[in-house]
């Protein structure tokens, strides 16, 4: 396979799971035409808020998620494989929650899962301040998947910032890097291009960048602006801070040409 067609959907979730599920559906279902080998979603795509008891209280557990349950139902009937970008989830007899990645296969079964290595325990400004640590247990393992033998490299927002997770990947031989994100607005608007680019360049890779848009629960904000860049650094996609939905279609062989033109990953 050397084209690789994309969906990313990019939406203004709710705090409600059930709706997320209807919202996320629909969604996907207007993707069908397009023929996407790969359906991408955000950070929080089953609940977002900016209330930490709320979250606690209603985050579902993996196996009651309506938003995990639809997406391996689509993509079992539709043939598709899926990416949720990350689902906010209660682990059973844990206090601490995790943000978890799903590559669910065109089967609907899940292949890969990821957690998110890297909490954002920042102060933006004094009304903007967030301490993922004091909620979310962190992952700890490098996750890659495939699609054929095309590999993608799983990631989530913050670790945006951390470029050596973003090498690991290169060297595993991963073509495509996802980020799915629910970036904040200030540093959106200052960062979010510039890392994708940055990450994009530097590893030769095509970067799957699908954002959280718009005003959610409790007065939580998000920056949207997903875009796909490719390995030389040119965003091939984007869109702005409204739901949409970005198609593209990728030439793989593309990353193996620019990483022979500039060999930077023979170095640590």
């Amino acid at each position: 396979m050397n084209k690789l067609k994309i969906s990313q959907v990019q939406f203004q979730a709710s705090h409600i799971p059930t709706l997320n599920a209807e919202i996320l559906q629909k969604s996907f279902n207007n993707t069908l035409k397009f023929k996407p080998h790969l359906i991408c979603t955000p950070e929080c795509s089953n609940i977002i808020t900016d209330n930490k008891n709320y979250l606690i209280l209603n985050a579902p557990y993996q196996y009651t998620c309506p938003v995990l349950k639809m997406a391996k139902d689509f993509a079992k009937k539709n043939k598709i494989n899926i990416n949720l970008g990350s689902l906010i989830l209660k682990i059973k007899n844990k206090t601490k929650l995790v943000n978890r990645s799903f590559f669910v296969d065109h089967n609907g079964v899940i292949t890969k899962t990821y957690d998110k290595i890297h909490m954002f325990d920042v102060k933006i400004n004094n009304n903007e301040k967030h301490h993922e640590s004091s909620l979310f247990k962190a992952g700890n393992k490098i996750i890659h998947t495939k699609i054929n033998n095309i590999k993608l490299g799983m990631t989530i927002c913050y670790d945006l910032r951390f470029p050596n997770l973003y090498r690991q990947l290169a060297k595993k031989d991963c073509s495509i890097i996802l980020v799915p994100a629910a970036f904040t607005r200030p540093t959106g608007k200052d960062h979010w291009e510039v890392l994708n680019r940055s990450r994009a360049i530097e590893n030769n890779v095509f970067i799957v960048a699908t954002g959280m848009c718009g005003n959610h629960h409790m007065k939580r904000k998000t920056y949207g602006y997903s875009l796909l860049v490719d390995p030389w650094g040119n965003i091939i996609n984007s869109t702005k801070n409204k739901p949409a939905i970005l198609n593209s279609t990728i030439n793989i062989p593309d990353v193996k040409k620019i990483r022979k033109k500039i060999p930077s990953l023979k170095y640590v």
